[in-house]
């Protein structure tokens, strides 16, 4: 999804889609480059430019000058091309998983949470589709370099122990302990099917049912607790 703007500049004059945009007024620009408007703006077109180029393709200093900022100001917010992408994946889709967490962590023993984690799969998917292409291909290139490799692994790992703690205190609350299987383990099943189930959901939606993912989390917390009855005979 490639998205252009015509940027009004000083003095009324429009930008031309697709060409460079105006400048503003650096001096003042890089006087508030500390401030949270700064961060925000750079963002939001880091994920335009990822978009269009990919995280290959895309620099900082196409980033900045879109922005009207200079180099320097990004580097103030941002100190690596892979630092902003981070900030990005956290923002648009760690936060809405770090949200789903919770709710699993604090949510009424009564309330069924498989619908919950197919609707907000769902909708991740429509809203993020872009930043998940991202995070594909940022993911393609860690797996042949050891150096992104340990760092990616590192976010993932940090998603892994929220997920399985909150994964604990919910069977604890249900009063339905797992036997064989850690709580990481079970974490790490969870986020590779819900990985799975977004890219195969983004290369046919028909394949992915609105309700796939929740069926599925059923159907293995079933599984366990026949496993852990079996075992306790």
């Amino acid at each position: 999804m490639t998205t252009t703007r015509a940027t009004a500049g000083r003095g009324g004059k429009q930008g031309k889609p697709g060409g460079p945009r105006p400048r503003r007024d650096r001096r003042t620009r890089d006087a508030r480059a500390q401030g949270t408007d700064a961060r925000t703006a750079l963002l939001e077109v880091a994920a335009e430019v990822f978009a269009e180029r990919g995280f290959r393709g895309a620099s900082v200093d196409e980033i900045a000058q879109r922005a009207g900022y200079s180099k320097g100001a990004l580097y103030w917010h941002f100190e690596t091309k892979h630092e902003l992408f981070f900030a990005l994946l956290e923002q648009s889709v760690d936060a809405p998983a770090h949200e789903m967490i919770e709710l699993l962590r604090a949510a009424p023993v009564e309330q069924d949470m498989a619908p919950e984690a197919s609707r907000r799969i769902v909708e991740l998917v429509a809203r993020q589709r872009e930043m998940v292409l991202l995070e594909d291909e940022y993911w393609a290139q860690a797996v042949r370099d050891p150096d992104l490799r340990a760092r990616y692994g590192a976010h993932r790992d940090r998603l892994r122990e929220e997920l399985a703690s909150a994964l604990q205190v919910r069977l604890e609350h249900l009063g339905t302990p797992i036997a064989g299987i850690a709580h990481e383990q079970m974490a790490t099943v969870l986020m590779g099917l819900t990985s799975g189930l977004m890219r195969e959901r983004m290369i046919d939606p028909s394949a992915v049912s609105d309700d796939l993912l929740g069926s599925a989390i059923v159907l293995l917390y079933r599984g366990l607790l026949a496993s852990a009855a079996d075992a306790a005979r």
